[in-house]
């Protein structure tokens, strides 16, 4: 993640809105500043591209009133005027949609990124801490791309948040906020060589 500059240039919501969707790559908005977003390697997308795979799998499997999304969505934050694009997020039943417009939501229930070391402090620390003013934000997981090590944060009640952390390929993560596990060996499949 690049931190926020010293740029004067300050963008509107709208004006923001309007140039990402004509964007070649993606940026987070954070207070009127626009802060590119690394592209990913193959290794994330994988890892990232297993994890909503097992989630949907999931949902499927036991008729889950859940929804799942992929980087393509933005989440809103409002205290802070904050549009970030989560590597995966589950949604419970219907999405709140800002302002109507189908690509951003208000009101994730679990929110996954994948870090790379470049990223992890970032995403464990002030994201993580952005992501918390939501509501309706009940479960974090935050996936180490270099080894099988996922850190899950649990809202346990009001702003109070448990964390833990899960390691090694036969171990699972139980998800509270859907009521199942997703097995850490789904999740890291196929990306040993990459």
């Amino acid at each position: 993640m690049t931190a926020v500059t010293d740029n004067p240039k300050r963008y509107t919501i709208e004006e923001y809105l309007e140039m990402e969707a004509l964007a070649r790559q993606k940026h987070h908005f954070i207070n009127g500043q626009l802060i590119p977003m690394p592209g990913g390697t193959l290794k994330h997308n994988t890892i990232a591209s297993n994890i909503i795979t097992a989630l949907n799998n999931l949902i499927r499997r036991h008729n889950l009133p859940y929804l799942v999304s992929n980087s393509d969505t933005k989440i809103w934050i409002p205290d802070i005027q904050t549009f970030y694009y989560p590597d995966a997020v589950v949604l419970f039943e219907h999405p709140d949609y800002f302002q109507g417009r189908k690509d951003v939501v208000m009101n994730p229930l679990l929110i996954v990124e994948v870090a790379s070391g470049s990223t992890e402090n970032y995403d464990r620390g002030q994201k993580f801490m952005d992501y918390a003013l939501l509501p309706t934000f009940q479960e974090y997981l935050m996936v180490v791309q270099d080894k099988p090590l996922v850190r899950i944060s649990r809202r346990s009640s009001g702003n109070l948040w448990h964390m833990e952390s899960t390691e090694g390929m036969d171990e699972h993560i139980p998800l509270h906020s859907i009521g199942y596990a997703i097995a850490m060996s789904d999740i890291y499949y196929r990306t040993e060589h990459l």
